[in-house]
């Protein structure tokens, strides 16, 4: 039930979302749950506010992915087209679509994963699609290797996609919050 159009935001805007809401509800000790890019948006808050959370599942989590994946996809053609202020439509499937626009880039900048130096010492539960055509099960996989989050799980279920709507998928995740 957003407003706006997903085109004239980023991960930052995401970010800063996330952090009013809970500050505006007043919680802590928080399971903290976020799918693809939402994923992303909840290691950061993690990261940065470690005490307020009691446990991180993301959910085919994409941190990091416009950098790490779509910049790395994007054509010469659509890599001009973002700098000159346009918006770059990839289809995904014959019902489904993103867009990437120049502010997704510019706003999310800031708040690559990569880039900060913190730690999350609470538990971490990934979970990851392997027909996931979005973000590839393995992607994950480099937190293995930093210190941003020392008690990771990266679980990866046979079948599911990147919505990872399906029932045991679902039975699954439920079974860890």
């Amino acid at each position: 039930m957003s407003s706006g159009n997903f085109t004239d935001y980023g991960v930052g805007d995401w970010y800063e979302d996330l952090c009013n809401v809970i500050r505006s509800l007043k919680i802590n000790n928080i399971v903290l749950i976020g799918s693809s890019m939402g994923g992303w948006v909840a290691m950061l808050y993690a990261l940065r506010f470690p005490k307020k959370v009691k446990k991180l599942i993301g959910i085919a989590p994409a941190p990091d992915f416009t950098t790490d994946l779509i910049m790395k996809e994007l054509s010469k053609i659509e890599k001009k087209k973002i700098k000159m202020n346009g918006i770059v439509e990839k289809k995904v499937n014959k019902d489904f679509s993103y867009k990437y626009s120049p502010k997704l880039f510019l706003n999310s900048q800031k708040y690559l994963i990569k880039n900060i130096n913190k730690v999350y010492k609470g538990e971490v539960i990934l979970f990851h699609g392997s027909e996931d055509l979005t973000v590839p099960y393995d992607y994950n996989n480099k937190f293995f290797k930093n210190n941003n989050f020392p008690a990771l799980i990266n679980i990866i279920i046979r079948k599911a996609d990147h919505s990872m709507s399906d029932n045991f998928s679902l039975k699954t995740i439920s079974g860890f919050i």
